[in-house]
């Protein structure tokens, strides 16, 4: 299933683990050709980027992340999403996260397109 990820946003409909996102946050996706880019920030995140690829077959993602939270700690981890299309014609997205430094930990997440 070929997925063009630009200019879409996700918000994030349930999580697990020691993430610092939550559903106040919109993720608007950039994507040119197989690379994907974000830049975000929220209740608990003053600023976070994400960087990957998109694989051309499935649409599934994986993608760095970086971010900075309000008390200036730097975290950074891994994440791989699969896509599901839902019946209204948006994408749900279930992802597979794990902390790679700053914090520890693995948690999973679903995000839906607004």
């Amino acid at each position: 299933m070929k997925i063009d990820y630009n200019q879409r946003k996700f918000r994030i409909v349930k999580t697990s683990g020691l993430g610092e996102l939550d559903q106040s946050q919109v993720f608007v996706y950039r994507q040119e050709g197989e690379i994907l880019s974000c830049s975000y920030n929220g209740t608990q995140v003053r600023s976070g980027h994400l960087l990957g690829t998109v694989n051309s077959q499935d649409g599934s993602l994986i993608f760095s992340y970086h971010q900075i939270n309000h008390q200036g700690e730097l975290s950074s981890g891994i994440c791989k999403s699969k896509p599901e299309m839902m019946d209204s014609g948006k994408i749900r997205l279930h992802e597979r996260w794990e902390w790679l430094s700053g914090k520890r930990g693995k948690g999973e997440s679903m995000l839906e397109e607004v």
